[in-house]
């Protein structure tokens, strides 16, 4: 399991816009976090359809996140643009690693595996990896 470049910096920009309190334009972002230009506007168009990130249009105009940092978490932004994150494939009746898919009781170690990781990033926010104000 391996997570894509391409979710990799998508959370990496949602992160940055949820950190700023005003709209960012792909050249801002793509410059503050050291990301190619080009990629992360396929990267946000992608979001942006997944009602994840609201694109404005304007001299003010930019991204900004659609929902709140707290509403939106890891697996919204990495499921978005990675599909389902898959441990283990069902083999396919007949071969490796089971012969008998019905007797391949390993496949429920790594179904719960899939699920205990969409739990855990479920259950971290936007809001949770963006640092705190240290007053």
């Amino acid at each position: 399991m391996q997570v894509s470049k391409k979710a990799y910096y998508g959370l990496r920009a949602i992160v940055a816009l949820g950190q700023s309190n005003t709209a960012l334009s792909i050249h801002s972002l793509a410059e503050s976090e050291g990301l190619p230009e080009d990629y992360l506007e396929k990267i946000l168009q992608h979001l942006r359809r997944a009602n994840i990130v609201e694109a404005k249009k304007g001299v003010s105009g930019g991204y900004t996140l659609a929902r709140a940092t707290q509403d939106i978490s890891v697996w919204d932004v990495l499921s978005e643009l990675d599909g389902p994150i898959k441990t283990f494939t069902t083999p396919i009746k007949g071969t490796l690693p089971c012969f008998h898919v019905s007797h391949c009781q390993t496949n429920e170690v790594w179904r719960a595996l899939e699920n205990k990781i969409e739990e855990t990033l479920s259950d971290i926010s936007i809001a949770s990896l963006i640092p705190k104000n240290i007053s």
